[in-house]
Formats: structure tokens, C-alpha cells, sequence
């Protein structure tokens, strides 16, 4: 049973994933193929996401990852199961050409469109050039890193204290400013993605990348 959500995170709706018709290159495949009732919120193919457009290189709502991570992310969805939990992806392999459209973006000073609910308390120039947010080289365009939340067995996503991709302290691991019910939630998918082999990255509690991950060099091909 796979499922896709293009929605808010406060509102909940899924429909059938379409089974994509595109051969991955070798070492890569589709989460869904692997984690059957994975929920899909992939932002980057759609408008719900920092830039307010649909990302080059995204063709299709899907997640991709490396065999070895889609691996070890299967492992740590068979433990979220048994504690009643389910695995909702927003991104996981990304291609360099949206790595550049990320970068293209940033330089265009008056589109501040989705400043309100991703980025309020920086301009966008420094998303890129001072704290990080948006970098040249990205890992997931080596395909093992994947951002991703937990939801009920309903697919009611916990409360992580933010969204996705919000540029803010407020999103870092051990953030003051959330409440004892939003850090525990971090911290149960902290712990069971650490468990399986994956590393946080502590400015946003969503990224997280495979310990020894195959690949050194990024990929382009798109998310179809």
C-alpha cells in the first residue's frame, strides 16, 4: 500500500503512489519499493517548499536513495512500525541541477515569497552565504541523505516544533524554545535513524545522511 502527500503539514490526505516507469542507475532505487506504506511529501516537486516553484530536476514526486541507505532507512521504518510510527519522506536523492537552481534563486534579491514560513528570521542572501542553508555541494546529490518525519499509523505527522526546511535555530537538535512533547519527537527519530546507521545534522532535525555512504561524487539525473 504506498502513498503520496503533496499537502500542508497540518492537513492529511494520501492517494496511490503511480508505480514511475524510468530505470534508475545502478545502485540507486525507489524507497517506495522497499517501504510500502512510506508517505511521500516530496516538496521540491511541487510549490510547498522554500522557493515557491517546482525545483529543476524534479519530474515526479518519488524518493530515491542508494541501495545501501534505502537499505538501512527500510530497517529504521520496520522499528518505527512497531512503535507505532510511519516514515514520511519529504527528500532524499536530489540532482545538482536543483542543487543550482537553489543557488540561482538566492541571488534574485525581491522573491521573498515564502519568507513568512520558511526563512523569517534571515534574508535570503544569507540563507546561502552565512549560515549554510543552501549549499553549493549537497549530499543528498550523493543520494544517502533523506529528510524525513514520523507520523501516527493514520499518517498524522508528530509535532516537530517547525516544519521542513524551516531556516531557524528554532529547528536545530536541542533547540530552547520547543516544548518537552516536540523535543521527545525529535528525539525518537534521532535515536531509532542513529540506531540503523544514519547521522543528524544538528541545524535541522529532518536531514539526516548514511554513515559510509557508496558514493563520493554527486549525480544529475532527475527525480522521475
Amino acid at each position: 500500500m504506498l502513498f503520496l502527500s503533496m499537502l500542508l503539514p497540518t492537513a492529511h490526505a494520501e492517494e496511490a503512489i503511480p508505480e514511475p516507469a524510468h530505470e534508475l542507475p545502478d545502485g540507486f532505487c525507489y524507497v517506495h519499493e522497499l517501504i510500502d506504506d512510506v508517505i511521500l511529501d516530496i516538496r521540491y516537486a511541487g510549490h510547498h517548499n522554500f522557493v515557491g516553484d517546482v525545483i529543476d530536476g524534479y519530474e515526479a514526486p518519488y524518493a530515491i536513495l542508494t541501495n545501501e541507505a534505502a537499505q538501512r532507512l527500510k530497517e529504521a521504518a520496520d522499528e518505527f512500525r512497531e512503535m507505532g510510527y510511519r516514515v514520511m519522506i519529504f527528500d532524499a536523492y536530489r540532482p545538482q541541477s536543483a542543487v543550482k537552481h537553489f543557488v540561482r534563486w538566492a541571488g534574485i534579491a525581491d522573491d521573498m515569497r515564502m519568507q513568512e514560513e520558511f526563512y523569517p528570521e534571515y534574508k535570503k542572501k544569507i540563507l546561502l552565504v552565512d549560515q549554510g542553508y543552501i549549499a553549493r555541494n549537497s549530499s543528498h546529490c550523493r543520494g544517502s541523505a533523506v529528510d524525513l518525519t514520523i507520523t501516527d499509523l493514520d499518517g498524522n505527522a508528530l509535532d516537530m516544533g517547525t516544519g521542513f526546511d524551516y531556516f531557524g535555530k528554532l529547528a536545530w537538535h536541542g533547540a530552547k524554545g520547543v516544548t518537552e512533547e516536540q523535543a521527545a519527537n525529535r528525539e525518537i527519530l534521532c535515536s531509532v535513524m542513529e540506531k540503523h546507521g544514519f547521522r543528524r545534522f544538528d541545524h535541522e532535525w529532518w536531514h539526516y545522511k548514511l554513515v559510509g555512504e557508496p558514493f563520493d561524487e554527486g549525480f544529475n539525473f532527475p527525480v522521475r
